[in-house]
């Protein structure tokens, strides 16, 4: 084993073990390991049989993990901690990361796993930056360490809120939804019309702009604005109304689906062969009444979907 091992062991150790590795290939963490820990760190795990390859297109991953030593002492995680903030410190995705991460783990990580698992909906699909930082920004030893406080402390003491800039955003319902996390801790779904792709790519450039570590810092002020209550409450009116509208629309499914089971159930009976044939005539009434009500279903569905449309569209 090469000098100086158990530092790249106990980084890929800790990425490999963490719930935001999958999905890692090498194409995305080779210049990140190479920056920490040497140009030929890859031949070098080859040859002491810690990894099989370190091709592009294959994963990144620890032969037999539990079979190699990873424990390192706190200061030697804080070199790699250091190193690690020291190339992502000009990326203003992975730093805003750090910041929301910092001011509110809990959140944070709802939002991150968001992004995490709807990777392949934003424009960051192949951002090896944000593939390889969750990871790590998301573990305890780099949450607890000095370096991570020691960096975004400095950033964050002074922070303002930059209404201007946030102000666009409040049209968005994907933005109220987001900003309504962070006042009651809870996610509002809603079945509307704005598609994953808005809200994981909108939560990405809040990130990356510090809008949300500004909403986080200064949330008292920002949920006082005059503006930001307007759209949360017309946010709720809206939320209401829609699931009164769903209600609607459900019970007038229900009472056709009965009406029809009724109808071929009493068709059924008058076709029974001791009754006299006028009986068997009504039947046959029934029947296409209720075959006529199989097809007012869907015609229920789709005015339900039109009206769930209109209301969206004209928030």
């Amino acid at each position: 084993m090469y000098a100086d091992d158990e530092k790249p062991l106990y980084f890929l150790y800790l990425i490999q073990k963490s719930r935001y590795s999958f999905g890692i290939k090498w194409k995305n963490a080779k210049d990140l390991i190479m920056n920490l820990f040497g140009n030929d760190i890859c031949s070098k795990l080859i040859d002491d049989k810690i990894i099989n390859s370190c091709s592009d297109n294959n994963a990144m991953e620890i032969i037999n993990i539990y079979d190699i030593k990873h424990n390192i002492d706190q200061d030697s995680k804080e070199e790699i901690f250091n190193k690690f903030i020291s190339y992502y410190k000009d990326n203003p995705l992975v730093t805003g990361l750090m910041k929301i991460v910092y001011i509110d783990r809990k959140i944070s990580q709802f939002f991150i796993s968001l992004i995490k698992e709807n990777m392949g909906y934003t424009d960051y699909s192949n951002d090896n930056g944000l593939i390889m930082s969750i990871p790590v920004i998301m573990s305890d030893d780099f949450y607890y360490s000095g370096a991570f406080a020691d960096y975004c402390k400095k950033y964050l003491e002074n922070i303002e809120l930059d209404m201007d800039g946030i102000k666009p955003y409040l049209k968005n319902e994907w933005f109220i939804e987001t900003v309504m996390v962070i006042r009651d801790g809870s996610f509002i779904n809603t079945e509307t019309e704005r598609s994953d792709y808005d809200y994981i790519n909108g939560l990405i450039e809040l990130i990356k702009n510090d809008y949300l570590s500004e909403i986080f810092i200064n949330a008292d002020i920002f949920f006082k604005n005059d503006d930001v209550n307007h759209y949360i409450n017309k946010y709720n009116y809206r939320h209401v109304k829609e699931k009164k509208l769903k209600k609607f629309y459900d019970w007038l499914a229900i009472a056709n689906d009965i009406m029809v089971g009724i109808e071929f159930v009493v068709g059924s009976i008058l076709f029974l062969p001791y009754l006299p044939p006028i009986d068997g005539l009504h039947g046959v009434y029934l029947f296409i009444i209720g075959s006529s009500q199989l097809l007012i279903r869907p015609v229920i569905q789709i005015l339900k979907r039109i009206h769930l449309f209109f209301l969206h569209k004209n928030r």
